[in-house]
């Protein structure tokens, strides 16, 4: 079956169908690849696709096969950007609505407070204070890629990256990181991107890699 990639519009509201389905897949491979627990949905996919979604929509992309979405893409341009805006469009938004009582008992909600008051790091922020800069400087875009089980290995990550990075040069955009376990990095690196940092976390060792463009 044929699969097309599309980049989807700034109006969210056009786009209100494939954005339902982005947070579908999104939960249903939230786990290293397998589904989380139903009932974590609804926080789970606020956490990871709204922002993109309300920040920087025009950067997402979709894989169609047979008119269903099986894959998608999400990034930004500008990390540093993305991640100020991001406080004030979804994190704090998000954390009044915990504090008036919404989502009580989200599994996922003490993690992303911790988080999102600056008490604990995501593990991007654990590497070193060289890297960071370094990817702020030279690797200022960043990417996230997710395909459904029975569509991976058919090429379609490879399609989604590759429709990003054409439109980065476009934009001019000097270069493109990602943070991964180990599973997907020969993936990665087969597309270009190179280790340019690792540490040891509680779940297993993480690369930082990037790209320029």
């Amino acid at each position: 079956m044929e699969s097309t990639i599309k980049r989807l519009s700034a109006d969210r509201g056009v786009e209100s169908a494939a954005w339902q389905a982005i947070r579908a897949i999104c939960c249903r491979t939230g786990d290293n690849g397998d589904s989380i627990a139903a009932e974590r949905w609804d926080f789970f996919a606020r956490l990871w696709i709204e922002p993109y979604e309300k920040i920087v929509p025009e950067w997402t992309y979709i894989a169609m096969s047979g008119g269903a979405v099986v894959g998608y893409l999400t990034g930004c341009p500008n990390t540093n950007q993305f991640t100020r805006s991001k406080f004030w469009r979804a994190d704090l938004p998000l954390l009044v609505q915990l504090a008036c009582g919404r989502h009580r008992g989200a599994a996922d909600a003490p993690a992303f407070i911790r988080r999102a008051l600056r008490l604990a790091q995501p593990v991007e922020g654990r590497f070193s204070e060289a890297l960071r800069q370094r990817v702020s400087r030279s690797y200022p875009a960043h990417l996230h890629v997710n395909v459904d089980t029975e569509f991976r290995r058919a090429g379609l990550g490879r399609l989604l990256i590759e429709n990003y990075l054409t439109d980065l040069r476009r934009s001019s955009v000097g270069g493109v990181h990602l943070f991964c376990g180990g599973a997907p990095l020969a993936f990665y690196r087969r597309l270009g991107f190179q280790v340019l940092e690792s540490l040891r976390s509680r779940d297993g060792e993480v690369f930082a890699m990037g790209q320029r463009l």
